[in-house]
């Protein structure tokens, strides 16, 4: 069984899906404007809990720490990557070591990867990414410096881009 948990920030309403026993996060929701279209996307099947989750509570902290400008680690050891391929896992462990306030570009991630050609792949595993803000695929960009495609819409990602390059210029 699933569960849910709605986690308030500057951009609105993000939410986290995981299991409990063990504990592992599922996937992360970006931030809708409100909470019911949140809830909308998370489903019925996912129940929230009456009381926080510690575990749960600890991983909303880190999303909560974001957007109020903090570089995250992703709590790799919480995450469930085996919806995961190697290779997919292989982008989205480059993709995390991308520094808070830089963007690197599909093409980039590929040739991180050992994979010089496989820029598409890499644009096709993010939009699939299941922990968008613990894994930052927002800071994936077009080689010729547009913004790309993105899974909360090309608007979100210039937001997010936006976000952590005047939090960054205030460090």
């Amino acid at each position: 069984m699933y569960f849910h948990t709605t986690i308030a920030t500057a951009f609105g309403y993000a939410g986290l899906v995981y299991q409990k026993n063990p504990f592992q996060i599922i996937k992360t929701i970006l931030p809708y404007p409100d909470q019911r279209n949140l809830l909308a996307s998370i489903g019925k099947s996912k129940r929230e809990l009456p009381n926080r989750y510690t575990a749960a509570e600890k991983v909303a902290k880190l999303i909560q720490n974001y957007f109020h400008g903090m570089p995250i680690t992703p709590p790799w050891e919480l995450m469930n990557m085996g919806q995961l391929t190697k290779l997919q896992q292989s982008v989205i462990h480059e993709t995390a070591n991308i520094p808070y306030g830089r963007q690197k570009s599909y093409k980039e991630i590929a040739a991180m990867i050992g994979r010089p050609k496989a820029f598409r792949f890499v644009g096709t595993t993010l939009s699939k990414n299941p922990f968008p803000i613990l894994i930052p695929c927002h800071r994936v960009i077009k080689s010729n410096g547009s913004y790309g495609m993105f899974g909360g819409g090309i608007e979100m990602k210039k937001r997010l881009i936006e976000f952590e390059t005047a939090r960054k210029a205030l460090s």
